[in-house]
């Protein structure tokens, strides 16, 4: 594994451990849109598990799940807060290699963190069962909170990265039609594009509502993802 990019991973930790809400609404989300999508509950692996609040709720309905993480203390947490005994592998995307097939591979808010998206969606793309599917999540450049930013010149460009995803360690945002293309250029065809939570305010003024208004807002930007904070797709192989 590169020491590097592995310790980058490690320094993130404290923004696992602490936990945060509207992020745990996300990943909430996030499951709810995996449920109604798989075609099977067989052979999933996610890559990625933070602390592991989505491990644990992917667990419950993936019995035959596995985790990849390059994070030993990602892969600790997960394992503290889950209490299962899950097959894990401490390894960067790039170097996942195994002659085992997914059929349900959970990459959630995860290409905006790597160095090369397309060489990892490449790596899953021949992990991936030929019938399988992969579920991705990532940030909306095009939000409708950071379209009015702009306007209000809070932000320099669609792609200026906001404070929070400096300090989360995010390297890019996405556009529908940037994620469409790598994962295209992977292999792989998106199938399907959903929008996970429209979110016309600021993250502040979106803690000042109560939990029902904000997680109908949550609701609301299922089908208009172009205007949502995330993006959520599920992709095939594209040559099966």
């Amino acid at each position: 594994m590169s020491g590097t990019e592995v310790d980058r991973l490690e320094e993130l930790r404290s923004f696992y451990e602490k936990g945060d809400y509207m992020d745990y609404l996300l990943i909430d989300r996030c499951n709810e849109l995996i449920l109604k999508s798989a075609r099977t509950r067989d052979r999933a692996i996610e890559i990625g598990c933070g602390e592991g609040y989505s491990t644990k709720q992917l667990s419950e309905h993936f019995p035959d799940l596995e985790v990849l993480d390059a994070s030993a203390s990602n892969l600790a947490l997960m394992r503290s807060r889950t209490g299962r005994d899950l097959v894990v592998h401490n390894t960067l995307i790039e170097d996942f290699q195994l002659g085992r097939k997914y059929d349900n591979i959970f990459l959630m808010h995860v290409l905006e963190h790597v160095e090369d998206p397309i060489a990892c969606l490449r790596r899953l793309e021949s992990v991936l069962g030929d019938e399988g599917q992969v579920y991705i999540a990532v940030p909306n450049c095009m939000a409708l909170n950071r379209r009015a930013g702009l306007l209000m010149g809070l932000l320099d460009s669609y792609e200026t990265l906001a404070p929070k995803d400096l300090l989360v360690g995010h390297r890019r945002l996405y556009t529908v039609d940037m994620l469409r293309e790598h994962c295209e250029l992977a292999g792989l065809k998106v199938v399907a594009m959903k929008g996970i939570y429209l979110k016309p305010l600021s993250e502040s003024q979106m803690y000042s509502l109560d939990d029902s208004a904000v997680r109908a807002f949550y609701r609301i930007g299922e089908d208009v993802p172009q205007y949502c904070a995330d993006l959520f797709a599920v992709a095939t192989k594209k040559y099966y």
